[in-house]
């Protein structure tokens, strides 16, 4: 028992002992059923109805409501059960009842007895001084209702926030995202869904209280889906009643949702998603509801931001804008890793360095994009060569390394003498003019010539130095060793 329900019994039980009344009851308005509902009552009889309700105009108490007048029966001369909460006739001879005062609901305050001419004038007014007491405690509780409905729960939506900025990658915060407390809306089942501007298509991404969803499979139709018309319109939508709109789709399964409450995810005036709140029953969410989603929506959006811009930043750091494969500092980054790696377990590292030789001529020739061709062209050629592991970056112009795991001199050398062939075999092609390549191949191994990574880097450029000063189409291996590839 809540601690209205106890006021509200507490005083209906002084208006009992007060009037001298055989039961004295309070009906409230449900506005969702449009009846009034037996609230509290206090009764010498064991044949009240609990849950007792009539309806606006219905009966003795329905004229009340209706006419918002008191009225007083002290010949009441019917059988019992029209009063609406007994369950048989106790032989009533008096009634009177009084609306409720309130500014906020619609109600009425009733008593009755066994005995003729009961009820006075004086008992009139002290059921009307009750009813207004009654009153102040309905009012207050729902304005305090109503204020709670408005409010965010600040202890839940402090939790919910640091729970998004906790997360690193964005999967983990996707989840997140859906894991909304109930505190702060009444659902039973979220979800997001999110835009990919570059396929140009929506899907679900994230759920929590659907149970298992294929959400690969989920593509969001435009408009006439609930998530469709969000994205579209960029603006909230609740549903009390959901009926047989769909959410993602059309001859998407039941999901048993009967009210839905969706917002928009917005970045930079943009929509980029939505999400969504579903309830099993109808009319669970209100206009408060909705406000409270769509502040939930705003530090979702911002996260959904921020993680994208550090991933677009880490790519920034790790890749290669001439080649769009990897770059030098991301390399030096694993293969400190790598050695530590391969170390204890006796496993071999190898890195190439290789270089065109035909730079400075191309250069003269074309220009500045002349090389760039020649880098675009080249990483082309080498990006086969880096298999499951291995990698692949641009030095500085069109000079690459190549980091070998899991292997050995031998496998480096053949490695080497094939990257040379394919330059070889295929030419540059700027504008009409298919313009011929060699290059040099500089070659060291772990731990053989170097122990760690500032030593391979060092080895392998001083075998790439020993091998253009020995002419085109060379490798040097172990820092010394030179051969023509091509011979």
């Amino acid at each position: 028992m809540t601690n209205l329900e106890r006021d509200l019994f507490s005083l209906v039980t002084l208006v009992s002992n007060v009037t001298e009344a055989y039961s004295a009851c309070l009906f409230l308005e449900n506005k969702r059923r449009k009846e009034f509902q037996l609230t509290t009552f206090h009764s010498l009889s064991p044949h009240i109805i609990p849950n007792a309700s009539i309806k606006y105009g219905q009966g003795f108490m329905g004229w009340v409501l209706k006419n918002n007048e008191p009225l007083c029966l002290n010949q009441f001369n019917k059988d019992t059960i029209v009063l609406g909460y007994y369950g048989r006739d106790e032989d009533i001879k008096t009634f009177m009842a009084t609306p409720l005062p309130s500014t906020m609901t619609t109600g009425v305050l009733a008593v009755d007895g066994k005995n003729r001419w009961s009820f006075t004038n004086k008992s009139q007014k002290i059921l009307a001084g009750f009813a207004q007491q009654f009153a102040y405690l309905v009012d207050g509780a729902l304005m305090a209702a109503k204020v709670e409905r408005r409010s965010v729960n600040i202890d839940s939506f402090g939790i919910y926030l640091a729970s998004l900025h906790s997360c690193d990658s964005e999967d983990q915060l996707l989840n997140a995202i859906c894991l909304v407390p109930r505190e702060l809306v009444p659902f039973t089942a979220c979800f997001l869904v999110l835009k990919d501007e570059e396929a140009g298509v929506s899907h679900l991404v994230s759920t929590s209280g659907f149970g298992e969803l294929f959400m690969d499979k989920i593509e969001i139709s435009d408009r006439s889906s609930v998530s469709g018309y969000v994205l579209t319109k960029n603006e909230p939508l609740r549903l009390p009643d959901l009926k047989r709109r769909p959410l993602f789709q059309k001859g998407e399964p039941d999901f048993g949702a009967r009210s839905v409450a969706a917002v928009p995810l917005v970045i930079d005036g943009k929509s980029i998603g939505v999400l969504g709140f579903i309830n099993r029953q109808r009319g669970q969410f209100d206009s408060y509801a909705l406000k409270r989603a769509e502040v939930i929506a705003v530090p979702a959006a911002d996260a959904i931001a921020r993680v994208r811009r550090e991933k677009k930043w880490r790519q920034r750091a790790e890749y290669d804008p001439a080649t769009g494969g990897r770059n030098l500092e991301f390399l030096r980054t694993r293969m400190d890793e790598i050695l530590r790696d391969a170390g204890p377990r006796g496993r071999r590292v190898a890195l190439l360095d290789i270089e065109p030789d035909n730079v400075i001529s191309i250069r003269n020739e074309y220009g500045p994009s002349g090389p760039e061709e020649l880098t675009r062209h080249l990483f082309d050629l080498l990006e086969p060569f880096a298999r499951d592991g291995d990698i692949l970056v641009r030095y500085e112009g069109p000079r690459f390394f190549l980091l070998l795991q899991g292997t050995s001199i031998e496998h480096a050398e053949a490695v080497a003498e094939h990257i040379l062939m394919a330059i070889n075999e295929n030419p540059l092609q700027i504008g009409q003019r298919e313009i011929m390549l060699s290059a040099c191949v500089g070659a060291s191994c772990f731990p053989e010539i170097a122990g760690d990574a500032d030593g391979l880097f060092l080895a392998s450029s001083k075998a790439l130095k020993s091998a253009k000063f020995s002419g085109i189409n060379q490798m040097c291996l172990t820092g010394g060793m030179t051969s023509n590839a091509l011979i």
